[in-house]
């Protein structure tokens, strides 16, 4: 995030919502996060299809990013990925209850995931980044009822 007063308010938001929950973050555990969500901020796309195709896109330069060691960047892709599967709901209205649930339950798994590949690539554990990634091998094979 390069706008230095948007940056501010970003870790302020979280500061307060780390006290709110009954913890205390660092400094630099804010401002790390505060960067890491900014900098997923990714163009949802308009339709499922085009949201998988984007999913389908970050989730192969998050595969890229760990075989190839670069863990530093993996926690763009997993929160890109992150917002991507998130905004799948809100452009399927028509999909049954059921499904729709589904897709819910998916939202909430692959925001844990990418919390935990955020922390893969603070501790530079490439082998906890590939567990982590491999988990989202499932979401891919539900493309057919998720919308």
């Amino acid at each position: 995030m390069n706008h230095p007063v948007l940056k501010e308010i970003g870790c302020s938001i979280i500061l307060t919502a780390s006290i709110a929950a009954g913890g205390m973050a660092s400094a630099h555990d804010i401002d790390a996060k505060a960067h890491a969500a900014a900098e997923a901020g990714v163009q949802v796309p308009d339709t499922p299809a085009k949201i998988w195709r984007a999913i389908d896109a970050k989730t192969a330069e998050l595969k890229q990013g760990i075989d190839r060691g670069a863990l530093a960047d993996v926690h763009h892709q997993a929160y890109a990925v992150r917002d991507l599967v998130a905004a799948l709901p809100a452009h399927s209205p028509d999909l049954p209850a059921d499904k729709k649930a589904k897709v819910q339950a998916s939202v909430k798994f692959v925001a844990t995931l990418a919390e935990r590949l955020d922390a893969t690539d603070d501790a530079n554990d490439k082998a906890a980044a590939r567990s982590n990634y491999d988990k989202l091998k499932p979401l891919h094979n539900s493309k057919a009822y998720l919308g």
